[in-house]
């Protein structure tokens, strides 16, 4: 994975937190219809009734579907809002301070064009609607406003799943991609690069030669470590070789000191037998 692709997924956090917050702020200024609160508790309901088994999977899949479609009409104001809270951040926050939201400016990123070309608001609406939610909001709020239940269930289902995949095929082409860029990138004809502190975008080269010093930094820790390790295999290699050589030369000492042991004692022994013979 390339330096910047970590970096991105972090800005990206740091982006969906401060997007959440001003949501929550959002949400308590503008008030919701007593309906959509009916509703919520009403699923809350339903999910305890599924989960005790009081009801069967084809009872509750009907009655979150037909809960869901209330709750979806009932916060169309609330989409709205959001569109247009996503498209503000997302789209003219880095049109207007070069090419970064807050969290690309803290993880020290940067959206530049792939041809070196200024970039335009365009740009940053495409990039935003593919990857930030907002085209799927936005036919989410069309097609709750203009089909029928039934057709806007399917639909909604359908328009899930695709966006899901798209989320998915894109984060995978930044995380494993040579150049780093997503399906929004090639698209809106953009990448994302590393910047220094007064948002110079850094040269790739460096950026490489960064994460190269820093693994090169710790192959060397790790072979200290084995160095270290097998000094200390050496030292008690030698230590051992020397308690044997030790033994091995004290031992013939010890057979000497027996030997000589016994001489004199046999000496002593012949020595009192002539003593008592002459007498």
């Amino acid at each position: 994975m390339k330096p910047v692709s970590y970096k991105r997924i972090f800005a990206y956090l740091i982006d969906v937190i401060i997007i959440a917050f001003v949501g929550v702020l959002i949400g308590y200024i503008v008030p919701v219809s007593d309906k959509y609160e009916e509703s919520s508790d009403e699923l809350m309901e339903v999910i305890s009734d599924y989960t005790d088994k009081k009801i069967e999977e084809d009872e509750y899949i009907n009655k979150v579907n037909d809960i869901s479609y209330t709750l979806n009409k009932e916060s169309v104001p609330l989409s709205i809002i959001s569109v247009v809270l996503y498209t503000i951040y997302f789209v003219v926050i880095p049109y207007y301070n070069n090419g970064q939201t807050f969290g690309k400016k803290i993880m020290k990123l940067k959206i530049v064009s792939n041809k070196g070309k200024k970039l335009s608001m365009n740009n940053y609406l495409i990039r935003a609607l593919i990857v930030d939610s907002i085209l799927s909001s936005i036919i989410g709020v069309i097609t709750i406003l203009v089909l029928s239940k039934a057709s806007y269930i399917e639909t909604y289902n359908i328009v899930s799943y695709a966006f899901t995949c798209l989320y998915i095929i894109t984060f995978a082409m930044i995380l494993f991609s040579k150049d780093g860029r997503g399906l929004h990138d090639y698209l809106a004809r953009t990448k994302v690069v590393v910047v220094d502190d007064l948002g110079n975008p850094v040269q790739e080269e460096k950026v490489k030669e960064e994460s190269k010093d820093e693994e090169v930094e710790d192959a060397d820790i790790v072979e200290t470590k084995e160095v270290e390790e097998k000094e200390e295999t050496k030292k008690e290699v030698k230590e051992e070789r020397e308690e044997k050589k030790v033994t091995k030369k004290e031992t013939p000492k010890k057979v000497q000191n027996k030997n000589t042991k016994k001489k004199s004692e046999t000496t002593k022994k012949s020595s009192t037998k002539k003593t008592t013979k002459k007498n």
